[in-house]
């Protein structure tokens, strides 16, 4: 028993039948909304989380290795992947410095809860929200990425599915979040909207408040709330200008890499090894 190879007997046995097979390629070959729904389905199957982690089983080592580094990308350069990013979740953070973050942002040394998940130096994979905020504060700025290295014929949104693909097989489930607020990418925004969370905000704690009016000093800017509401609004705008990629799903069905808490990292390197199964065979 001791020379049992998991692996060879993996290769050499199917679990899926050939129409089952046939199931999960088309789910791959599916939209992401789609394909995160046939997931959430399929991964309560004990033979289709085999097979989604069998990458290295399947007679080929490195058709389904997607490597990362870590590095720093300017948050200008990044295209959003989801088409749908919460106005509360952009903007309170540059508002009320919950965290303490906003003056390393405005200072260009952003410090957000850990990097972000990016594609080929390019797209956001995962945390769009934490991206906007600096975005929003200064998109002269780069922020540290965990950034997956292109590979041929694999387009963003197919990164989106493979890391859906990562999560399941870690949590044995698809999790999900919803934006919070106006969606920035929709135009809908108005610069009224951002002096009214601005008002409200500081009018609650002048935390971050007292944050902007030492940026705008050193700027040699005049401080008030309007300032700051124009300043922010102008970034947001840039956001919008830019787009983001075509056929991005809503934030519903984006990978969310560090859901209970866990650490993106431990999703990517599975991917990286080419453990996870992205690839036909099945």
């Amino acid at each position: 028993m001791n020379d049992f190879d998991l692996r060879k007997y993996l290769s050499e046995n199917r679990l899926l039948k050939e129409d089952e097979k046939d199931d999960l390629k088309k789910s791959y070959d599916k939209g992401v909304s789609s394909f995160r729904s046939d997931l959430a389905k399929y991964i309560a199957d004990p033979k289709v989380k085999a097979v989604l982690d069998s990458g290295l089983a399947d007679g080929d080592l490195n058709d389904d290795k997607l490597p990362f580094t870590r590095t720093k990308v300017a948050v200008k350069n990044l295209t959003p992947t989801q088409s749908e990013i919460g106005f509360d979740q952009s903007v309170a953070g540059n508002l009320d410095d919950k965290y303490g973050s906003l003056d390393g942002i405005l200072a260009g040394n952003p410090n957000v809860g850990g990097p972000i998940v990016t594609y080929a130096g390019k797209y956001i994979i995962d945390g769009h929200h934490r991206w906007s905020t600096v975005f929003a504060a200064n998109p002269k700025t780069k922020m540290d990425t965990l950034d997956i290295k292109a590979k041929p014929g694999f387009q963003p949104l197919d990164i989106l599915k493979a890391v859906h693909s990562s999560i399941a097989v870690d949590r044995n489930k698809v999790p999900s979040s919803s934006p919070e607020g106006k969606n920035i990418l929709d135009g809908s925004m108005k610069y009224e909207d951002v002096l009214s969370k601005a008002k409200e905000i500081f009018a609650e704690t002048d935390k971050g408040e007292k944050v902007w009016k030492s940026f705008f000093e050193q700027q040699g800017v005049p401080y008030s709330p309007e300032a700051v509401a124009k300043y922010l609004f102008k970034n947001l705008n840039k956001i919008v200008s830019n787009g983001f990629v075509s056929g991005a799903p809503g934030r519903k069905d984006m990978p969310q890499t560090d859901a209970d808490k866990t650490k993106s990292i431990d999703k990517l390197k599975p991917l990286a090894k080419g453990e996870i199964n992205i690839t036909e065979p099945f």
